[in-house]
């Protein structure tokens, strides 16, 4: 790597006060001698040679892992594909700050994983190398693994630069303290009656019969938006990633596109969770407490409703953060089939088909290297090793409990950092159906559970970034947040509701929907048009 290039990239790095495993941008300036193995041989796409491993670095957001130098697993994928992983992982809720500084450096890690389609603001900066010509060529495995309609899904201005990771559209769960219900003698909530009532239970009636007024009905286990989500579906809306760098998502209805943030059934939502507020049933500290401060709060049993990651309550909770050891009756149950709005209407956001992309930096020196290196992960073997660790010292079988040590590498969040660059849908449906492990089969309600409910898809899922939105998009996302809060706790009466719409579409909001509904028609062949 040339020296001023290393220099530029540490420079970034330092200003970004990262802590852990920091890497350079970009790998060496050897080539790889290695030629294309054939499609579905583990082996040949292990590309053992007798030449040095080739340097490949990586970034991700942590995923709710930790980064271990010596991870004998790592070790293992990189004796298999005769390369030297260096790789950077930054907390899941400040990934795209971070990565937003490195991208302006124009010097980033070989391979970056990014969130969905976050990848098409960076393709015009000349950031990602166009891969259809080395995925034909190194990545066999990959074009077998990954479906037909996610590579077309994911192409930009007709030209292939990621990897799409296939995921499952319903990832998030409402979820409730199953033993508080049965202690006070409550149903599972059906309806947002029935769930306000519950709520103010959970609150005032010391559902945990400890003789004290310190429970609440509704918190957060990451942010307070993830929280509101169900009660947003009740109303027939998804309103998706509130606080983002965009702003918040748009339904389609009679050939008219409109903003959740400024629709009808939006405010609808804000009065109901006003209402809750007013009652104070709601967590207090929901707007400033930080993630790791909620799950913690979770687990000390003060809270009885939250809505997340489906991982949230059976692995995070239950298993990383003790709580049964802390609070021995708590049971965490999934709200089924969902809580039902005025119109009978619920639903949670769809995630869509694209969990993640893959981009691989157009400076990279050894293209071929990291492609064969996904290709790998695509693999049978491969995925088993990136996802199961060592076969004989973390597991026996994939269908089986992990062993003491994998268990214990797990619960240590080191074991598996690398097992979400490729997707391989087929075989985790496989081990989840087949699995004997308890631990595996608690998840598996919690994963049925987010599959199962009515999911509200963005009308401009898959559409690229316009230039309005990139230039407007920050400060009305921001102006959409402020708010809601504000509305909720009254900083702001409703009665603002027509200001704050005419002030959404002066910073710029009206900008961003025309033009995302003239990309939107250009690729479509549709005819839609704006819903205000």
């Amino acid at each position: 790597m040339h020296k001023k290039k290393k220099a530029r990239f540490a420079a970034s790095l330092a200003a970004l006060s990262l802590t852990g495993t920091l890497v350079a941008g970009c790998s060496n300036d050897g080539d790889s001698k290695e030629t294309a193995p054939a499609s579905g041989e583990a082996s040949a796409q292990a590309g053992q040679t007798a030449s040095s491993p080739v340097p490949v670095s990586l970034i991700q957001p942590d995923l709710g892992r930790v980064w271990k130098n010596d991870n004998p697993v790592t070790a293992e994928l990189e004796k298999k594909t005769n390369v030297k992983l260096n790789v950077t992982m930054f907390p899941n809720n400040d990934f795209n700050n971070k990565y937003n500084v490195l991208a302006a450096s124009d010097d980033i890690p070989d391979i970056s994983r990014l969130g969905s389609f976050d990848y098409q603001k960076y393709v015009d900066q000349g950031l990602f190398l166009e891969l259809s010509e080395y995925v034909d060529k190194f990545g066999p495995n990959l074009k077998q693994a990954i479906k037909p309609e996610l590579w077309e899904l994911t192409k930009y201005k007709g030209k292939q630069y990621v990897i799409p990771y296939e995921n499952q559209a319903g990832k998030e769960v409402p979820v409730v303290r199953a033993d508080w219900l049965e202690s006070l003698g409550l149903k599972m909530p059906a309806n947002l009656d029935e769930f306000e009532a519950m709520l103010k239970a959970f609150t005032f009636d010391d559902p945990d019969k400890n003789g004290k007024n310190d429970t609440y009905g509704l918190g957060s286990a990451n942010t307070y938006a993830e929280s509101f989500m169900p009660i947003f579906g009740a109303y027939g809306i998804a309103p998706g990633f509130i606080g983002g760098s965009t702003p918040m998502a748009s339904y389609a209805k009679d050939d008219k596109i409109t903003p959740v943030a400024v629709s009808p059934e939006y405010k609808a939502a804000l009065e109901y969770i006003k209402k809750l507020w007013d009652g104070k049933v709601v967590d207090p500290e929901l707007f400033t407490i930080k993630p790791d401060q909620a799950q913690q709060k979770l687990a000390q049993g003060k809270i009885g409703y939250f809505n997340a990651w489906w991982s949230i309550a059976p692995q995070q909770l239950m298993q990383q953060l003790k709580m049964k050891e802390i609070v021995p009756n708590a049971k965490w149950e999934p709200i089924s089939p969902g809580i039902a709005g005025p119109e009978g209407k619920s639903g949670m956001y769809s995630f869509g088909t694209v969990g993640a992309a893959l981009a691989i930096s157009a400076k990279v020196k050894n293209p071929e290297a990291a492609i064969k290196f996904l290709d790998y992960l695509a693999t049978d073997e491969g995925w088993e090793l990136s996802h199961y660790g060592i076969k004989g010292t973390h597991y026996t079988s994939v269908t089986e409990p992990r062993t003491p040590e994998g268990q214990k590498a797990f619960d240590e969040k080191w074991l598996d950092p690398l097992s979400q660059l490729v997707s391989r849908g087929d075989l985790t449906g496989k081990a989840s159906a087949a699995t004997t492990d308890p631990v595996q089969i608690e998840n598996n309600r919690f994963i049925d559970a987010a599959s199962k409910y009515t999911l509200y898809q963005d009308a401009f899922y898959g559409i690229p970034l316009t230039e309005e939105e990139q230039t407007y998009g920050p400060d009305v996302a921001k102006y959409e947040e402020e708010m809601l809060i504000k509305f909720v706790t009254g900083t702001e009466p409703l009665s603002k509701w027509d200001e704050y719409v005419e002030t959404w579409k002066k910073k710029g909001g009206k900008t961003i929907l025309d033009a995302k509904i003239k990309s939107y028609n250009e690729l479509k062949s549709a005819q839609a048009a704006a819903g205000i």
